[in-house]
């Protein structure tokens, strides 16, 4: 992978929401944002999709899981957010509403770092390094017990450590090409019928000399 494409996928930081959110707040399209953020623009759809938080209706306060019926059309494509509406304020009677906080999108960002690195004795930019290459291999096909073997010189990671950071999107590592929409399906072989599944992680670990 190009060292471009390796830089759209990288995290978003704090200085880059906030100006996501003030985009968003000026009606500016996700090209634009992209276009002055150096990402790709469905990473800037992709992260406000992702952390864009109820402010009216049920769940208040959480993460949208899903647009419900009857919500504001607004919502269901670009902005998928209220930031940027005119009558956002006072004036809006839809039941549902949400928008997108970089404050809040970065307490949720760091709290799954957090999660992804336990256990592992590394910095967070170490840690951005490791996931920068698990994307590069996941979007060559490999699977996490070929990636585990592969950079077993570059770090240690069990593959089961592996299928956990890609189920669970830590730093974007379930995005495997530059295209794929949120809710992308994982690559080939990874969704593994669990028997079969726990299986394959024993004979990988057996041969690597790790452990589950």
């Amino acid at each position: 992978m190009s060292e471009r494409r390796q830089r759209l996928y990288r995290r978003l930081d704090r200085a880059e929401r906030a100006a996501v959110e003030r985009g968003l707040d000026k009606n500016r399209s996700a090209r634009a944002m992209a276009r002055d953020l150096g990402l790709s623009q469905s990473s800037v759809a992709d992260e406000v999709r992702r952390n864009r938080t109820v402010s009216r209706g049920s769940g208040k306060g959480g993460r949208v899981g899903s647009v419900p019926e009857g919500a504001c059309a607004r919502l269901r494509g670009w902005p998928h957010v209220c930031n940027g509406c005119s009558k956002r304020r006072y004036r809006c009677s839809m039941p549902f509403r949400c928008e997108y906080s970089a404050a809040r999108a970065q307490l949720v960002a760091d709290g799954e770092l957090s999660a992804a690195r336990r256990g592992v004795d590394r910095t967070e930019e170490e840690f951005e390094a490791i996931a920068a290459k698990i994307r590069a291999d996941l979007a060559r096909g490999l699977s996490p017990a070929q990636i585990a073997d592969a950079r077993s010189s570059e770090f240690r990671a069990a593959p089961s450590t592996i299928y956990r950071w890609i189920e669970r999107g830590y730093a974007g590592m379930w995005k495997h090409s530059l295209t794929a929409p949120s809710t992308a399906p994982l690559p080939a072989g990874l969704r593994l019928r669990s028997a079969w599944r726990r299986r394959s992680l024993r004979r990988s670990c057996s041969r690597s000399g790790a452990r589950l």
